[in-house]
């Protein structure tokens, strides 16, 4: 699948610049220092853009089967999969081999990971390494613990520190009853912090010594202490905006989730732990003033290691079977019924269909095998419905008819980040149709379709799309 704008193509067109320039330690995208994230996640697909060679790939026009998006989804394939194998040994450690084994079903099967492990994002490894550093910070091994926390705080800042040192002084004050003090002035931890800020270091070093106070400015004080706080409006949502997002985040767990929560025992420290580190990252999220789904992803992994000590004691009656199959065939056609709504009516058949399909799961009595058959056929339906619907979409079909044609694109009142990372040019949304009208020559322009009428220009539809729920249109203009 192409792109999703406007993130996905910001991390691909940072990795490619850095490429084709030889700069691995300013990111840019459309020409502009990002400041946004730091650097380490870059250097994830730089790594595998190289191996892959996709920088030949783009420029020439031609993805070998979706080499070049596969490319750039592999950090986070990787991430998510070493986030399950370290979950399993997590559980392990704190309860069982069967907690950490049924924790990965538990993973999987929460809506965060099944999206943020197929996606150009940094959330995924983040999430990995601030796993891991726990994780050895739990086994006393304090010199990794260190490092996994450097490589956090180079994928997303400071809240890579945060999660890590509090998850695991939370561990201890409720599970060892320890202040802590003694594990923070130990020899051990001494040589761990060393290592942090020799990894950590060096490229915020550089970054500083190359931009100053700039990108002081812009990263540290906008992109953490401002969105925090709400100075700067991104993503400006309630404080409840997670609880909706919670739920549809476990809605495979739907049909058990009352039983799961009556079986928590209160009593047992480290579950009280688990409950503890759910609602310490739910609350932080819950108070910054912006926000983003997936920003409270970290908080589910005790999640599945709750569900893993208690889904074996939870029943599937036929009553809830039922009533839960009956739901999801409804959802089927109310599904259906919306994608005939925006026009994509090739798609109907394929939508009710699989969505049927994932209803019929529910037939499966025992609760394990329903959850991991229907995690497995919702993905896989997904991923035929996001096949079907590329065909709606306009990255590649632009990017092919710029490479083509070598003329030049304008985005008239719509701005496509993913057109900047295929097209390997920068842009600018053109707001002004004079600016069109006065423009001589043959050029390409890329707007709403209801913005058209505002072209008095020659022009030629070359394709229809839907961005974003939008419809749009790119036309050959030609101005003598």
């Amino acid at each position: 699948m192409s792109f999703f704008p406007p993130d996905e193509p910001k991390y691909v067109d940072a990795a490619l610049r850095m490429i084709e320039s030889g700069n691995y330690i300013v990111p840019l995208f459309n020409c502009h220092l990002r400041f946004d994230k730091p650097i380490l996640y870059y250097w994830e697909i730089v790594l595998f853009f190289k191996i892959f060679h996709v920088e030949h790939f783009i420029k020439s026009g031609y993805d070998l089967l979706g080499l070049i998006e596969f490319a750039a989804r592999l950090p986070s394939i990787i991430a998510a999969s070493l986030t399950a194998v370290y979950l399993f040994k997590l559980g392990e450690v704190l309860f069982e081999k069967r907690v950490g084994q049924l924790s990965v079903l538990g993973f999987i099967s929460v809506g965060f990971f099944i999206y943020l492990s197929r996606s150009v994002y940094p959330d995924m490894s983040l999430i990995l390494f601030e796993l891991m550093g726990f994780y050895y910070f739990l086994k006393d091994r304090y010199t990794l613990g260190w490092f996994f926390t450097a490589l956090a705080f180079l994928v997303k800042g400071p809240i890579g520190i945060v999660s890590v040192g509090f998850t695991y002084f939370l561990y201890l004050w409720i599970v060892e009853r320890s202040s802590g003090l003694k594990e923070f002035f130990s020899l051990k931890n001494g040589l761990g912090f060393l290592v942090f800020l020799l990894v950590s270091l060096p490229w915020y070093a550089e970054i500083y010594h190359l931009y100053g106070m700039e990108f002081v400015n812009k990263f540290l004080i906008y992109h953490n202490i401002e969105r925090f706080t709400g100075q700067a409006h991104q993503h400006p949502h309630s404080f409840f905006y997670y609880f909706p997002i919670a739920a549809v985040a476990l809605y495979i767990w739907w049909p058990f989730i009352f039983d799961l929560i009556k079986t928590v025992d209160l009593k047992n420290r480290k579950v009280l732990f688990l409950l503890v580190w759910f609602s310490w990252v739910f609350l932080f999220f819950s108070i910054s003033r912006n926000k983003l789904p997936h920003y409270i992803a970290f908080g589910f992994l005790p999640v599945a290691l709750l569900f893993a000590l208690n889904i074996e004691r939870v029943y599937y009656t036929s009553t809830r079977m039922y009533a839960f199959l009956v739901f999801e065939v409804f959802l089927a056609f109310s599904i259906s019924f919306y994608t005939s709504r925006l026009g994509l009516i090739a798609m109907v058949p394929s939508v009710f269909a699989g969505f049927l399909i994932v209803a019929l799961t529910n037939v499966i009595k025992e609760p394990i095998q329903m959850i991991f058959y229907k995690t497995i056929t919702l993905s896989v339906v997904a991923f035929i419905l996001l096949l079907q619907f590329e065909g709606y979409r306009p990255e590649k079909f632009v990017w092919h008819q710029v490479k083509k044609s070598r003329r030049e694109l304008i985005q008239y009142k719509k701005f496509n980040q993913s057109i900047v990372a295929y097209t390997r040019r920068c842009y600018r949304e053109v707001k002004n149709p004079k600016m069109i009208e006065n423009k001589k020559g043959v050029f390409l322009v890329y707007t709403k379709l209801r913005h058209l009428h505002e072209l008095h220009v020659k022009f030629k539809v070359l394709g229809k799309f839907l961005d974003k729920g939008t419809k749009t249109v790119l036309v050959e203009v030609n101005n003598g």
